[in-house]
């Protein structure tokens, strides 16, 4: 039963990964063509990331197959019209009328990778044990930009169990700089050292032996 559950949430997340390229693509183009692409992606971005993260019960209900687009729009109109940029409100009601606003994270972040590409950006996810000032975050991006060569969008997240330091994940490259993972490195060399002391005082007490 577990296994097939898994195959669909699989499915379901490819599924949503196409999609969300789909709609993103179109979305970057629409916004490019009314100049407002910098706004867009970063409304977008907003919207997904500080009122949804913030209010999961208003991402279920808007995103949610149940209702009609008939009786999403006017809380679509209520809640964004008027503080939201014009394009990305017409895009929101185009996914409303395709029952595809549950796919919005996805789009979010296929518009983002996109944009990225556009600009010429770096995608950079920084984790920390704490969450950093703004004064920090733009110390470490003026770093990043200046050792990278390329603008950054900087991502960050908090994780205590790193302990203390800092992750930095640029693609598929990881830099591990936490006190966590110099600990475990120590704790490897340790052991290491200690299988080769162990060796070479059993491989002189054998050669005692033969004596």
């Amino acid at each position: 039963m577990a296994q097939a559950d898994n195959k669909e949430n699989q499915t379901f997340d490819l599924d949503s990964e196409r999609v969300g390229g789909v709609y993103a693509k179109a979305l970057l183009g629409a916004s490019e063509a009314s100049g407002d692409t910098d706004v867009v992606i970063e409304e977008l971005s907003s919207l997904v990331h500080d009122v949804f993260d913030k209010s999961p019960e208003l991402e279920k209900w808007i995103g949610s197959m149940r209702l009609s687009h008939e009786q999403r729009l006017p809380v679509i109109d209520k809640a964004f019209a008027g503080k939201m940029n014009p394009t990305l409100l017409t895009f929101l009601k185009v996914l409303s009328r395709k029952d595809r606003i549950d796919c919005l994270r996805a789009i979010e972040h296929s518009a983002r990778q996109l944009y990225n590409d556009l600009r010429g950006k770096l995608e950079v996810h920084l984790k920390t044990a704490e969450p950093m000032t703004a004064e920090v975050i733009d110390t470490v991006t003026n770093a990043l930009v200046a050792n990278l060569g390329h603008e950054v969008d900087l991502k960050t997240s908090v994780d205590p169990n790193i302990i203390g330091g800092l992750v930095i994940r640029i693609g598929d490259t990881v830099i591990d700089g936490s006190v966590a993972n110099q600990l475990e490195q120590l704790r490897r060399k340790t052991l290491k050292s200690s299988q080769r002391q162990a060796k070479d005082a059993l491989d002189r007490f054998t050669a005692t032996d033969d004596e």
